[in-house]
């Protein structure tokens, strides 16, 4: 409570000293009027031949960062809208910090760093890699040309790039997991026992599985599955009754089943509920987490071992991502156990993490869980 009051408190104290900020040294003419922010006010206000946000931004920087000392924005627009001055070597920010770096492609993040003194760059090489599916990127062929190889070319992420050169601290504080069998999973695969969880004594006190397996009769019938998806509705319905005041993420594995139970969910903007595949799964958090596993016999009985996005390299950053989302609790929804899945020959560690996650978790859900 003390710590929720200094943070209230802390935020009341910041408002007050912008706002402090933003009438220190006005400039007044000799008719005693304020000529400070008079032409910015024009500018934001005027309704004809309007100003782009980057030319606004070159005439009027300083009145700008007084009135507005922090951005959000994404490194694209960051490189849109804020003008740099190479030959002066002026740096708009005295700041700049990347988040989901690891997301983040290296040549889009640079002009960013180049506008700041300092940079801090956070992120998580075991989440997902920058994709560029959707994107187009410009690669020269150094096979053929003069220049020297230089390995760092081959980097994508701005994550990765900067552990080459900069100072790197490890977060060792799990804060989401109320209890460890969220967690530990991930901490034994992903990051070498390296984290610590961050104790809820409320949960760990009910002595309860904080996984759930849920074994469907399902089948796998064009990339969907309607067994699985009639049993989340189930869940979801009991969980609206029992706790309307938990959030709830469903993730799937492929789009098509995340279309399909959001089709069944007409409710949906009614609710705290959130339906996404895994791709798009990262950054986000949920009281209660709901895994669609998908994955099951066609109608021959005739099992598939296709993973999708799973089975590429760096495919089980992916399950990393969604198996981390719950606060207090996660129902896997399988329409197969653990031993169904042939997956010692593939080639990635996507398809056999994902076999190893779901003995965990029928591990943790019939009780027989212990912390190593």
């Amino acid at each position: 409570d003390c710590v929720k009051q200094k943070q209230t408190l802390s935020q009341e104290i910041l408002l007050l000293k912008l706002r402090e900020q933003t009438y220190k040294d006005l400039l007044i003419n000799r008719l005693q009027n304020v000529v400070s922010y008079r032409e910015l006010q024009y500018q934001t206000t005027k309704k004809r031949k309007l100003w782009s946000i980057r030319k606004v931004l070159e005439n009027y920087s300083d009145e700008i960062f007084k009135l507005i000392p922090c951005w959000m924005a994404s490194p694209e627009s960051v490189s849109a809208m804020f003008s740099m001055n190479l030959e002066a070597n002026e740096k708009l920010f005295d700041l700049v910090i990347f988040d989901e770096a690891s997301q983040c492609f290296a040549e889009y993040g640079i002009p960013a760093i180049f506008r700041g003194k300092q940079v801090v760059i956070a992120g998580d090489s075991k989440q997902l890699q920058p994709n560029d599916l959707y994107q187009i990127r410009y690669e020269e062929d150094l096979s053929t040309s003069d220049v020297p190889h230089d390995s760092v070319l081959e980097i994508d992420s701005l994550l990765d790039l900067a552990a080459q050169y900069l100072p790197q601290t490890s977060l060792q504080g799990h804060y989401r997991s109320h209890s460890l069998d969220l967690i530990d999973f991930s901490n034994r695969f992903f990051y070498k026992n390296s984290l610590r969880l961050l104790p809820n004594y409320e949960e760990i006190n009910k002595n309860e599985p904080s996984i759930n397996y849920v074994k469907v009769e399902g089948i796998w019938e064009n990339n969907t599955n309607e067994i699985e998806a009639e049993k989340i509705i189930e869940i979801v319905n009991d969980l609206k009754q029992t706790s309307p005041e938990k959030s709830i993420g469903i993730v799937t594995f492929n789009h098509k089943q995340a279309e399909l139970i959001d089709s069944k969910l007409p409710n949906l903007q009614q609710t705290q509920l959130s339906i996404k595949n895994i791709e798009n799964i990262q950054g986000d958090e949920f009281d209660i987490v709901i895994f669609s596993i998908g994955y099951a016999p066609d109608k021959q009985g005739k099992m598939l071992m296709n993973f999708g996005s799973l089975n590429q390299q760096g495919g089980e950053n992916r399950l990393n991502v969604g198996i981390t989302r719950a606060r207090e609790k996660i129902y896997v929804i399988s329409s197969i156990f653990p031993n169904q899945l042939r997956v010692e020959d593939s080639q990635n560690q996507g398809p056999k993490l994902l076999k190893k996650y779901l003995e965990y978790a029928l591990e943790v859900s019939q009780g027989k869980y212990l912390p190593k």
